[in-house]
């Protein structure tokens, strides 16, 4: 069995790879096939943890305007389409150049969301099967065509592949900062708003990323400042203790020795949280998803866009346990549908 994989975003190169190693543990036989999208290093990460070569890159990204967006969409899809390999089943985020393929070519396609808002109607009424956290009511989804297709899993996306993360010892190596008495090197991650994501359709949304940046600096924090554009990387100008790596970096160890992890993005401020790390989340878009609501309200994340009360929470903010359990239970129970699909589809 052929599965494809069509990763278009940098998270999604962790919780794909995890979902295809879930799947070779049910069925060891399956050859996995990659595509990726080539945006904010989605595959420099990819080729991190698969080799060179070992994936095909399709499209990049496409700007902030809506009709740029709409052409680049539909330039990928065709692209993907003709692309000459044959599969069986397409796994992907809800990627439409994935679903829409696999409709065309009467292949099964299982698609993976935690956002609420997104606009899953682009797809929803092609795909076969659709996964998503139980936070997210399910008349919400249903609406957008996942009707009958859709299962709804406990706990969070990012608990399927935190549920095997181990650390990389020597993460904090390539840390220019100096190691305090108890012999750790200190600091906070800061990721800025992603202000050209679609979710930002707001055009005056201002970033709070250089305030914060500066007022961080002024406290004397170390800062591990992951840009994600060269505009992102002028907002540290000037500022003391601030390290801007090279290349891509693996996320979750960034987030995982932080003290704090304070980022504009969703899926960054979860993992930190799933992680037990203060996770602090500004994000830019007009409603907090239904998955960042749940943790605000079990006290997982702190959200907030004003820099002074993001600041006087983290003077009093510590590390707690991971919770792995919830992360073990979630993978499990994904991973007993996944392979009630495989069966299905092999019968």
């Amino acid at each position: 069995m052929k599965i494809w994989y069509d990763i278009t975003n940098t998270p999604q190169v962790h919780f794909l790879l995890a979902i295809d190693k879930l799947i070779k543990n049910i069925e060891p036989s399956v050859e996995p096939i990659y595509t990726a999208r080539e945006f904010s290093e989605t595959s420099k990460m990819l080729e991190q943890r698969v080799g060179k070569g070992a994936y095909i890159t399709i499209g990049g990204h496409y700007g902030k305007s809506y009709w740029r967006k709409i052409l680049g969409l539909a330039q990928r899809f065709t692209s993907v389409y003709l692309l000459p390999f044959t599969f069986d089943v397409s796994i992907s985020c809800g990627s439409e150049s994935a679903v829409w393929s696999a409709w065309l070519k009467r292949k099964v396609s299982i698609a993976f969301g935690d956002n609420d808002q997104a606009r899953q109607w682009t797809y929803g009424h092609q795909v076969d099967y659709a996964f998503f956290p139980d936070a997210i009511p399910a008349e919400v989804l249903e609406k957008q065509g996942l009707k009958g297709k859709l299962y709804r899993y406990h706990g969070y996306k990012e608990d399927l592949y935190l549920a095997d993360y181990k650390p990389n010892e020597k993460f904090t190596d390539m840390l220019p900062f100096k190691a305090e008495a108890d012999g750790k090197k200190h600091y906070v991650v800061v990721r800025p708003e992603n202000v050209q994501a679609n979710y930002i359709r707001n055009g005056n949304v201002q970033p709070i990323t250089p305030e914060l940046l500066r007022e961080l600096s002024a406290k004397g924090y170390n800062i591990l400042y992951l840009p994600r554009y060269a505009t992102d990387r002028a907002f540290a100008d000037g500022l003391t203790n601030v390290f801007m790596p090279d290349g891509p970096i693996n996320g979750l160890d960034a987030c995982y020795y932080a003290d704090a992890v304070l980022t504009g993005a969703g899926t960054f401020a979860r993992e930190a949280a799933c992680l037990g790390v203060p996770s602090f989340s500004f994000f830019a878009g007009k409603e907090l998803l239904a998955v960042d609501k749940q943790m605000i309200a079990n006290g997982e994340m702190f959200f907030s866009r004003d820099v002074k009360a993001i600041m006087e929470q983290l003077s009093h903010t510590e590390k707690r346990e991971p919770n792995l359990a919830r992360c073990k239970a979630t993978q499990r129970e994904v991973g007993e549908k996944l392979k009630e699909i495989l069966e299905k589809i092999k019968a």
